[in-house]
């Protein structure tokens, strides 16, 4: 499934809320399902996606189903790593030209951080701030400036982008906001 990214179609096939109401709502998946979560409005970002992971028992033991082609983030895969943040690491936004970005946090806990960099989108310079303590899914479009840290311990994050990083001219990352 092709996503578009014209203005006024940002979010089609992810389940995001709507714009123009006192409440936006941001779906969140779990298991082909969506929940509807009410967002403030000027707090979203159009294209971002968040869904809880829950664990399974199984044959093969406890597991975390991560991401299903079902779940339309990416239409191509460029690099995939496994991020071990330290509370005492610098914390650096990061702005993908062309690339998304799906982070899972697998332990610890975090603070994920959306800036809205895109002149042409309806959340144009919004910034929404996000901390989690269980295992989560987040997407960074492009033209999103992204970060996160962790908060007290080190937390264990899997990160996947459709292109490597550096690979686009526009890449960059610069000094996170103060941490408030």
């Amino acid at each position: 499934m092709e996503r578009e990214r014209e203005k006024g179609n940002w979010d089609q096939g992810l389940g995001i809320g709507q714009q123009g109401t006192e409440e936006q709502e941001i779906g969140i998946r779990d298991g082909g399902k969506a929940q509807r979560i009410p967002m403030n409005n000027d707090s979203a970002i159009y294209g971002y996606f968040i869904k809880k992971i829950s664990s399974a028992e199984s044959s093969l033991g406890t597991t975390l189903m991560l991401l299903r082609e079902t779940d339309h983030l990416l239409l191509r895969f460029g690099e995939m790593m496994l991020i071990r943040k330290d509370p005492s690491a610098e914390c650096m936004m990061i702005l993908r030209e062309a690339a998304d970005e799906i982070w899972f946090l697998v332990d610890g806990s975090v603070e994920f951080i959306w800036h809205d960099l895109r002149q042409d989108s309806p959340t144009f310079d919004q910034v929404h701030k996000l901390m989690c303590d269980e295992p989560t899914l987040v997407l960074a479009p492009f033209g999103v400036a992204f970060g996160c840290y962790a908060l007290e311990n080190p937390a264990s994050l899997i990160r996947i982008a459709t292109y490597d990083e550096g690979s686009h001219p526009g890449d960059r990352s610069f000094a996170w906001e103060a941490k408030a």
